[in-house]
């Protein structure tokens, strides 16, 4: 087995954080002689100790580093780089341990090998440079000396404000690239820096190439998703995200149309246009074996571009020195297709008004025959939801003569429907009120919720091609034609109580399904802005005092809930018997509450037992009551 060998002398560069570590060094047990110097020292009398000096170990801080490796690179003495353990930044970097005795160790190996460094002019890139923003996520984006709470605020700030830019790049081999963004980030390496949580760049410290990674977000929210993937994925992927774009040569010249500086990360900055070239094999440095497995030395002249995922020219001439929209722009021809089909489906014609009698007549028997299944079969045949989600993109996109088609569809369709089941209801000779019909005349806030749900489903299945045949699916999750069709049985039997709770659960799902559809169409890139601003209030106002009915209602379905709970958990002993409540039902009045319990006992209960039953039940309530009764005897 070879045994490690280890270097006979070498100067300790230390600053005022690490002076620390000195004895700690000085006395190693690697049979290395250490002579400790300062770095203002070292600097200061550079030419005297770099003489003789093969190896040096160093504690320096992040910002120090680059220029200490500029002095290496040019005197060519090999550095063993020992962070202190809360300078973590540095420990990730070179893949080092925790425990400070190993990484003195490795430091100490007359073992370097070579890696390559990134040149501007005279500027070494250590890690990274930075051309344009990145809020949020470069440090180097915080202002100095103020507290987390400004910070955040600063980076907020320029999060909101986000422009792209146009970049001119040119490679070593003449390729020319002209695209937009909001940062290129010039990279040595990304072993552990922020965007090797997006993805793994195949890269080496020892590839003889500089990567350059352009970030081009087509969005606000698509920025966020990237910043997402930099908190919070923990496995790097091959798959470029679609903010990002990559290269890879020996040079690249770079200009912007808006940046004037490019930063490094010591806080330094240098003017653009800038050159960056690579330096092959410009520094002999120690690093653990996870190191070098990840930086195998690599030898190739061959450029990679990867730039499918950017702006191409006509595009970078579109976007650049502009605000990120908060939503990505849909593509010219999913919009084309999109608007073609709703517009047409903003048409009133015979086919629709076939369906909407047909659909209407079969939701009618079905609440009749108090069947589930054939309300389930009216629906599909319903075609209520294409005008609503056609007004919703007319709405959105301010298109008057599609608002107007769609409102006068959707009149037709609901008239229609009043009209057939209010007819049907008159013409049968009885009538009555099935469970179908009872579920529909009390909408909550429940319902609400599900109308907008299904109004995001109709818009995002509308959006898409491969997935448009589930329409139906959501218009089956919304019921739009059978609350119509109790509306209209209401009318035939003369109970307007019928009528009212019906078509207030149908304009529901009507004003729910058009608000969240216009959102969706905006979030899935189909306009920046509500443009039509009048009619999106006028809907929203609509919304808002619809909610006042559903908000009661639901608080007394709440309100029933508990009472019930309360009943059949309680324990009532009237007269020596014992009388358990199996099942409660409340209803309410304006002045009352209907109780109908059901009730099991082991023995007979005369008037009097049930009036005691009463008087305790009535103890319960601040409100007058009237209770019905169902016995069921315990034998």
């Amino acid at each position: 087995m070879e045994s490690t060998s280890y270097y006979k002398r070498a100067y300790f560069i230390y600053d005022k954080e690490s002076q620390e570590l000195v004895d700690f060094v000085v006395k190693n047990k690697f049979t290395t002689t250490i002579t400790a110097i300062s770095i203002e020292d070292f600097v200061e009398n550079v030419e005297k100790f770099t003489a003789d000096l093969n190896h040096a170990v160093v504690s320096l801080s992040q910002e120090s580093i680059p220029e200490f490796l500029a002095i290496a690179y040019k005197y060519d003495f090999s550095i063993g780089i020992l962070p202190l353990l809360s300078q973590k930044e540095q420990i990730k970097n070179l893949l080092l341990s925790s425990n400070m005795e190993t990484n003195l160790e490795i430091a100490l190996r007359d073992d370097a090998k070579r890696i390559d460094l990134v040149r501007l002019g005279d500027k070494l890139v250590y890690s990274q440079a930075i051309v344009g923003d990145i809020p949020l996520v470069s440090e180097k984006m915080r202002k100095v000396n103020h507290s987390p709470l400004t910070n955040f605020m600063y980076a907020l700030k320029k999060f909101f404000t986000l422009k792209l830019q146009k970049f001119d790049i040119t490679t070593k081999n003449g390729q020319h690239i002209s695209t937009a963004g909001s940062a290129i980030v010039v990279l040595n390496h990304t072993t552990k820096g922020f965007l090797s949580k997006v993805f793994n760049l195949e890269q080496s410290m020892r590839d003889g190439k500089i990567t350059l990674v352009i970030i081009s977000p087509a969005s606000l929210l698509d920025y966020v998703q990237l910043f997402s993937s930099l908190l919070f994925v923990s496995k790097s992927t091959k798959t470029l995200p679609e903010s990002i774009g990559y290269l890879q040569s020996e040079s690249f010249l770079i200009k912007a149309s808006s940046s004037k500086k490019v930063r490094f990360d010591n806080g330094e900055k240098a003017p653009l246009p800038a050159e960056f070239t690579i330096i092959p094999e410009a520094l002999a440095i120690n690093a653990s074996e996870k190191f070098w497995e990840l930086n195998q030395k690599q030898s190739s002249q061959k450029e990679t571009i990867k730039i499918a995922n950017l702006p191409d020219k006509s595009e970078t001439e579109k976007y650049v020195e502009k605000r990120i929209p908060f939503f990505r722009f849909a593509s010219e021809d999913r919009f084309k297709d999109l608007f073609l089909v709703l517009r047409q489906d903003a048409k009133l014609n015979k086919i629709y008004i076939v369906l909407m009698l047909l659909s209407t007549f079969l939701a009618a028997f079905g609440l009749f025959a108090d069947s589930t299944a054939v309300i389930i079969g009216a629906m599909l045949v319903a075609p209520l939801m294409t005008p609503i989600v056609s007004l919703a993109m007319g709405l959105l996109r301010a298109e008057q003569g599609m608002i107007k088609d769609s409102v006068w569809k959707i009149f037709v369709g609901v008239f229609l429907a009043l009209l057939a089941s209010s007819f049907l209801a008159y013409l049968l000779p009885y009538s009555q009120t099935t469970l179908e019909m009872s579920a529909r005349v009390n909408p909550t806030l429940l319902d609400l919720g599900i109308a907008i749900l299904s109004g995001i489903a109709a818009a995002y299945t509308k959006s898409f091609k491969e997935i448009s045949q589930n329409l139906a699916g959501v218009a089956i999750a919304v019921a739009l034609v059978p609350p119509l069709a109790v509306a209209g049985i209401g009318l035939g039997y003369s109970d307007f109580n019928m009528f009212f709770g019906a078509f207030l659960l149908f304009f529901t799902n009507l004003v729910g399904i058009v608000l969240a559809a216009v959102l969706t169409f905006q979030v899935l890139g189909f306009s920046n802005v509500v443009k039509s601003k009048k009619g999106f209030a006028f809907v929203f106002i609509l919304l808002v005092i619809v909610s006042f009915p559903l908000y009661f209602s639901y608080d007394h379905m709440i309100e029933r809930y508990k009472v019930a709970k309360m009943l059949k958990e309680h324990r009532f002993i009237v007269n020596n018997k014992y009388i358990i409540v199996k099942d409660a039902e409340v209803f309410f009045g304006r002045e009352t509450r209907v109780i109908d319990l059901k009730l099991s006992v082991r023995e007979s209960l005369d008037r009097k037992d049930l009036e005691d039953l009463r008087e305790d039940i009535q103890r319960l309530f601040d409100k007058k009551l009237f209770i019905t009764t169902e016995l069921e005897y315990i034998l």
